[in-house]
């Protein structure tokens, strides 16, 4: 199922959004298994697993980045974050450097200045990554566009694992 013709959207990575939520919502009008309550247990099944489809097609092309690797999946490319970072030294060197930073936050305890300049470092290269994208989709440059969303993929993970070791760090400093 191609989440695009599911929502009546054109295949490019620029989607109306408003089209996109408003489709979504008519769908789960016409889907949603609490409307289905009386049928059969196998059309229940199917209005079910239809249901699943929208939310998880919805949910897909909502997000900048799940719209990318889905978009390049469609044009037959695939992530291999497994051997990105091997192929690519100079990003492999940012992205060391910025867990270097993120230790170093560690060991300070978290320095509200240190996590908030680190944060805004990390937020200002995803935008940068997210507007490099916008452009080559553009340009149908897909073979650039898997490099780029492999770089989204790390940083995102790297902002998430900062923002985890930050509550952990809080937890404990509550705890005592």
């Amino acid at each position: 199922m191609n989440y695009f013709t599911l929502f009546n959207l054109p295949e490019k990575f620029k989607i109306n959004k408003n089209l996109l939520c408003k489709n979504y919502y008519q769908l789960q009008l016409q889907f949603h298994p609490d409307l289905f309550i009386k049928d059969s247990e196998s059309q229940k099944k199917i209005v079910l697993e239809k249901s699943i489809q929208i939310n998880k097609g919805y949910r897909t092309l909502k997000n900048f980045l799940n719209r990318a690797v889905y978009l390049l999946s469609l044009h037959g490319f695939q992530i291999e974050k497994e051997t990105f970072l091997l192929k690519n030294n100079n990003f492999l060197i940012e992205y060391f450097s910025l867990y270097e930073e993120i230790d170093n936050l560690k060991e300070s305890c978290f320095d509200e200045l240190l996590l908030t300049s680190l944060l805004k470092k990390i937020k200002q290269k995803i935008n940068n990554y997210e507007h490099e994208i916008d452009l080559e989709f553009d340009k149908k440059n897909f073979k650039k566009v898997v490099k780029i969303t492999a770089k989204l993929l790390f940083l995102n993970k790297m902002k998430l694992n900062l923002k985890k070791e930050h509550n952990i760090y809080l937890k404990k400093d509550k705890l005592g």
